[in-house]
């Protein structure tokens, strides 16, 4: 593995982490140049290896998420694999983690990691913070979509759904990388260790904003609306003529007069019912049945042109086949090679991050488990003996 170049070069990451949440975060750091160092269980690692095969026998979750990272196999519930990841933290810049409660603590302790490395800044992902009477409970995705009300609030009224993705784990992994970018920040600055924790519980409950603030304010509880907005109309999915699936997404007054008049509703524009979006909600079936019937009328490539031309925003209803092959991610190149531990190859999507003048080089790797033990061991004790000297 060549040595990483970025933003973040010359940064070293330990990630004691499983599954998603804190990987996805050392995932983005080591796509940003950190020196990613992933320490996994010696019998099986990272669980997430074994959610699936569908990456020419790899999971799709751990290729994903564990590229550019190299993984070290310790057992660190003896002392000699304490001993070895404790060299290995000295040598460190941020040291992540989500491992169950109290889990990293009983491994090494705040007063070891103190007198081990003064200056390093230290982030948890848990499921709901270090206090309150939630704090020692075991947290997945869907537990804390379901106690965040997420699923509530997805899918329709009496039929809720889990998204389709793992929003907690998700969003918990991008806050911790903002989290811990402004963390590095402070401790240059002071040069004081920095303290970060994330709970995919608070991140989802800030997510929930708007409902949560409707119902305390107002006492309103909104009801979810599927696949259309709860809270402005029309904005959602409609149907052409050819059975092409088109969202189109009215965001304010102006937008709903220029649609009006793109789809012949100029009597629904000069009706006083429907001038704003409030009076709109109010008479949502009349108002979505208007424009479902008018949108029925052109085949999609004909609406395309309308609502461009109108500028009115729209995009299609894809399925993952569709986003698969979507010409976006083929225009701009999305899909880069990485390589597998077995020599063969697979595509992953390239890092959303745009940074002027960096580019992440086409030498990603997948590690095999302990794969790089040897060599970051080494690294350490050399680094030691530098310092030593």
């Amino acid at each position: 593995m060549s040595r990483p170049t970025g933003p973040l070069s010359g940064l070293r990451v330990v990630a004691i982490e499983q599954a998603v949440a804190a990987p996805l975060c050392s995932r983005h750091l080591a796509d940003l140049g950190a020196d990613v160092v992933k320490v996994e269980r010696p019998d099986g690692g990272d669980f997430a290896r074994d959610y699936d095969t569908f990456v020419k026998g790899m999971a799709s979750h751990f290729v994903w998420l564990n590229h550019r990272k190299r993984s070290v196999a310790l057992d660190v519930k003896s002392e000699g694999g304490r001993g070895a990841l404790r060299e290995l933290l000295a040598t460190a810049d941020v040291l992540l983690s989500n491992l169950r409660p109290g889990a990293i603590e009983r491994v090494v302790s705040p007063e070891e990691l103190n007198e081990i490395n003064p200056g390093l800044v230290t982030c948890q992902i848990s499921g709901y913070g270090p206090d309150g009477p939630y704090r020692d409970r075991r947290a997945f995705d869907l537990l804390v979509q379901g106690e965040a009300g997420v699923t509530a609030n997805t899918g329709l009224p009496g039929a809720p759904a889990k998204p389709g993705v793992s929003l907690a784990d998700l969003a918990a992994g991008i806050y911790a990388t903002t989290a811990i970018l402004a963390a590095l920040r402070a401790r240059d600055a002071s040069g004081e260790a920095q303290h970060v924790h994330i709970s995919m519980f608070d991140v989802l409950a800030e997510w929930m904003s708007p409902l949560l603030l409707a119902y305390r304010e107002k006492g309103v509880d909104i009801e979810p609306a599927g696949t259309r907005h709860a809270t402005i109309t029309p904005y959602g999915p409609f149907t052409a003529a050819d059975g092409v699936v088109l969202n189109i997404a009215v965001q304010n007054d102006r937008q709903w007069l220029l649609l009006c008049g793109v789809l012949g509703l100029e009597q629904m524009a000069a009706d006083a019912r429907f001038a704003t979006n409030g009076r709109r909600l109010a008479n949502r079936v009349e108002v979505e049945e208007a424009v479902a019937f008018a949108v029925a009328a052109h085949g999609h490539d004909e609406l395309a042109v309308l609502l461009d031309g109108a500028g009115i925003p729209w995009g299609r209803m894809n399925g993952t086949a569709e986003v698969a092959r979507h010409p976006q991610l083929e225009a701009g190149k999305r899909w880069r090679p990485v390589r597998l531990p077995n020599g063969e190859f697979a595509s992953v999507l390239a890092s959303p991050f745009r940074v002027t003048g960096f580019e992440p080089p086409d030498d990603a790797r997948v590690p095999a488990l302990g794969e790089h033990t040897d060599e970051v061991l080494g690294d350490v004790h050399s680094d030691s003996r530098s310092r030593s000297a």
